[in-house]
């Protein structure tokens, strides 16, 4: 009787150890997460304004910022490391990123952000914070930008 107790005991928590590394995967951050999230992303309306207008974002976590669309001179490059990940129900896959100009002071991100790539993979929407990481995506915020694939 107590063994038979005992393989019950072990098969549960064998099932919900491999369930819950089920859902774990979910947010694990691989290689494939920086190719979706790389690209050429403008927004012309911000070519009047003192944002950035064009990221170019590349897979090996590196990016660079145009203030312009037509500029070719870099303002700003920095790097950026994908710390999470997760999936919305319609299809939005959503980060929590670090990102810094040139060399990480004290080992601290410059920047803590909120991103959304959209289900197309054509818009991305961020919001970052010097401090800590946003907790939604307001539009209304001042930190709040979006961008569109080129």
């Amino acid at each position: 009787m107590k063994i038979r107790t005992l393989v019950s005991i072990l098969i549960l928590v064998l099932a919900v150890l491999i369930i819950s590394e089920g859902y774990a995967t979910e947010k694990r951050v691989t290689k494939r997460d920086y190719k979706f999230f790389s690209g050429t992303r403008i927004n012309e309306e911000y070519n009047s304004h003192h944002f950035p207008a064009k990221y170019v974002i590349r897979r090996d976590g590196t990016f660079d910022c145009y203030f312009r669309t037509t500029d070719t001179k870099v303002a700003v490059n920095g790097h950026y490391v994908i710390v999470e990940k997760w999936t919305d129900l319609e299809g939005n896959i959503w980060y929590k990123s670090h990102t810094w100009e040139g060399v990480m002071v004290e080992g601290k991100p410059w920047r803590y952000e909120l991103d959304k790539v959209s289900n197309s993979g054509k818009v991305w929407e961020y919001i970052a914070l010097p401090g800590d990481f946003p907790t939604e995506l307001d539009e209304n915020n001042f930190h709040y930008h979006i961008y569109y694939r080129q």
